[in-house]
């Protein structure tokens, strides 16, 4: 090859990798400055609702596996990107609700929580009715987290019941660099607040000066309204209709709702379109995005162009959906030092608490919201293990009635090494819920009370009330001893109260959900190569002396406690409010509480060998205790009560059979004695009665012309008229 060939070769080859260099920075310059796939708008917004201390995440479920500290550095670089290429402001709020959920604020304990709220900054906080139940959070909140929000933890409608003050600010103007927002707070009505606090009627405080003044007197961009309820509860309604009646048609609005944690979202409010409404889920599986248009470029927009101007999203709390959103590089971190440092606080405080104590290992999952029948049904193992292990003696006839709310999360066990912690169990039953004896009650009283109280629910998967213990399709037991939870006692109280039921004991047992719970799965899910004694974890929060001095003091409720009941009384008569934990799952792609996520792995039956079925116990029981029948007496009585009952079917399937052999018979013999045709009774109604029998009579003399004529059948000539 001569020199000159060489030398076009290599210059073929340089250019083509210029040309591949030069396509690579038009690629990569391209990827690194990809937009954030969100519909920003003028003004922008993410939004929490009902976190219910779930900061630290669901770290078992990869779809919901950011924590708070991921958050806040997704905020931040959101909020950059706003400022520099939109230049938009972005506003953090978050709309109540951070109690109860986790072991980081337990039976109203939110010392361990707030610090780490604090370390958010957020623009907008409300009240949830959750921290509005306790004093002691009230006054914590009042000490610590109010001077840190300066001013921007607003309680629209509650006061300080003392000084008639608000708790926190009636409302704020939150002026950023491109925009000023006017905020609102609002807590639906609620009955049960702490005694220190009033919870203002809505309809009584939008009539009042200052809100109104607030309307009238400021200069703002755009209305946000934080309101802790349904996103449906006719409140908004109420609420949207005194704002809109004092403002500019075109000024937009947007409600964040919340309370019952679900993801919703309307396009228009009482058929205004410059009106919307967000509800961005609940325990932290969910961040919402909003965006809503200035007044400035709104007034220039039709009902119908507008809606182009208002954009919304729902993001996973997942690591990875936070990291693609900002479009970052697969080597550029999503934490930011900050992000960092509130992920080691959780961490910390998780630790403190001995929230991170590894408990059991389940090797699969549990769902509430599936069937009860189903094989990974959290009810199906609450009713034939959890409750008959935890909660019943053999050799009694016992059953456990407790609301379909009473548990809060599933079980979670399915990844490999994906153990169990102390705060798993708690995240299934947070309240730490006293378990009641109620009484004595008679086995008809019992099948009648499950059936009212689930009357409304028979179609559903999971019904209104779950009924655990062993009750027989036909009798076998006269009575029973029935328990139920805490929350739950108004409810059978009330409706065992109209069945003239008269031997109420309403009496603590001393057991707690979270602790028959945690006691079940440390028994039940042993980790290999560990021994149950071994793995004996005593939580933070529980006390012996107190769940002894409950179990052996005999106190039953007062006639005070009691009367209380009675008003509180039949469940259908209940404010909306007992209706605010229920979950239900997110639309859309949501990946979130779906069974089949994961690796699934058979529980091996030795697990179980400590879980006797309660037909087992009371075999086991019963040349101990005379009073209960065996299982094979049971049987035999099943069988003759089944021989009877098949015997009267066969008795009343002859007798119908023999009947309908007769009447033919009975027809005939009519047919030959003449009976069949003489009846008196016919052509009443239709043919005049003496017409009808004067023709049946000239025919069976033979005659062959018509009958004579009648007196009154005369034609009306004839007729005499007096």
């Amino acid at each position: 090859m001569t020199s000159r060939n060489r030398s076009r070769g290599m210059s073929s080859v340089k250019t083509s990798l210029v040309s591949v260099l030069f396509l690579f920075n038009q690629w990569f310059f391209v990827y690194a400055y990809q937009p954030p796939p969100l519909p920003f708008g003028d003004i922008n917004f993410l939004v929490l609702s009902d976190v219910h201390s779930f900061v630290g995440g669901h770290p078992h479920e990869p779809d919901r596996n950011a924590d708070y500290g991921d958050f806040y550095s997704f905020y931040e670089k959101l909020k950059g990107y706003c400022h520099d290429k939109k230049q938009a402001d972005l506003w953090l709020l978050n709309n109540g609700n951070f109690l109860h959920g986790t072991g980081l604020a337990m039976e109203g304990n939110a010392t361990s929580l707030l610090p780490i709220i604090q370390s958010i900054p957020w623009d907008g906080f409300n009240m949830g009715n959750h921290e509005a139940m306790y004093s002691a959070v009230l006054h914590d909140m009042r000490e610590t987290l109010l001077p840190t929000l300066n001013g921007n933890y607003i309680t629209s409608n509650v006061v300080w019941k003392a000084t008639q003050e608000p708790f926190g600010e009636r409302y704020q103007l939150l002026q950023g660099e491109f925009s000023t927002v006017l905020l609102f707070g609002f807590l639906y009505h609620m009955e049960s607040s702490s005694e220190t606090i009033l919870v203002e009627r809505i309809e009584d405080m939008v009539q009042q000066a200052w809100f109104l003044d607030a309307l009238a007197a400021n200069d703002y961009d755009a209305i946000v309204v934080l309101a802790h309820m349904d996103h449906n509860d006719p409140l908004v309604n109420e609420i949207h209709s005194n704002i809109r009646a004092h403002i500019d048609a075109k000024v937009p609005i947007q409600f964040i709702t919340g309370h019952t944690r679900k993801r919703r979202y309307t396009d228009q409010i009482q058929k205004d379109r410059f009106a919307r409404n967000i509800q961005p889920g609940g325990q932290f599986d969910t961040v919402g995005f909003v965006s809503i248009p200035k007044f400035s470029n709104a007034q220039t927009k039709g009902a119908k162009e507008i809606g182009q101007e208002f954009g919304h999203d729902f993001l996973n709390t997942s690591k990875t959906v936070l990291h693609n959103t900002l479009s970052l590089r697969n080597d550029e971190p999503l934490l930011v030092p900050r992000g960092e440092e509130i992920t080691q606080m959780i961490k910390e405080t998780q630790h403190t608490l001995g929230l991170d104590q590894e408990v059991a290992c389940p090797g699969r999952d549990y769902y509430r919201n599936v069937s009860m029948h189903h094989p990974d049904s959290l009810w199906r193992l609450w009713r034939e293990h959890v409750a008959p292990t935890q909660m019943f003696q053999k050799g009694e006839d016992r059953l456990m009635l407790v609301s379909k709310e009473s548990f809060q999360y599933d079980l979670r066990g399915s990844g490999q090494n994906d153990a169990m912690t102390l705060d798993d169990v708690i995240a299934i039953a947070p309240y730490m819920e006293k378990v009641i004896y109620i009484g004595v009650v008679p086995d008809w009283m019992v099948r009648r009370l499950n059936q009212t109280l689930n009357t409304f629910s028979a179609h559903a998967m999971i019904p209104d009330f779950v009924l655990a213990g062993e009750i027989e399709t036909y009798k076998t037991v006269e009575e029973f001893k029935l328990y139920t939870h805490e929350s739950d006692v108004p409810a059978i109280v009330a409706k065992l109260q109209k069945y003239s039921y008269q031997g109420f004991q309403v009496t603590p047992t001393g057991k707690r959900s979270t602790i028959y719970w945690l006691d079940y799965v440390m028994s039940a899910f042993p980790c290999d190569g560990v021994k149950e004694n071994e793995y004996k974890v005593i939580p933070y929060f529980y006390d012996p002396s107190e769940l002894e001095e409950e179990s052996s003091d005999g106190h039953a409720y007062s006639e005070d406690e009691m009367d209380e009941i009675d008003q509180s009384g039949d469940p259908e008569n209940q404010h909306e409010e007992e209706d605010e934990s229920k979950w239900t799952l997110p639309p859309g792609g949501y990946a979130g509480y779906v069974p089949g996520k994961g690796d699934k792995h058979k529980i091996p039956s030795s697990k179980y060998d400590s879980d006797e079925s309660p037909a087992a116990s009371i075999s086991a029981s019963a040349t101990n205790n005379a009073h209960h029948s065996s299982v094979s007496d049971k049987k035999k009585r099943i069988e003759e009560r089944k021989k009877r009952q098949k015997a009267i079917v066969k008795g009343f399937a002859l007798t119908m059979a023999t009947a309908l052999l007769l009447v033919p018979v009975a027809c005939g013999v009519m047919q030959l004695t003449g009976r069949w045709k003489d009846d008196d009774d016919d052509g009443i109604g239709l043919y005049d009665r003496e017409e009808v029998r004067s023709l049946r009579r000239h025919r069976r003399r033979g005659g062959k012309g018509a009958a004579p004529p009648l007196k009154d059948m005369r034609p009306l000539g004839e007729i005499e008229i007096t």
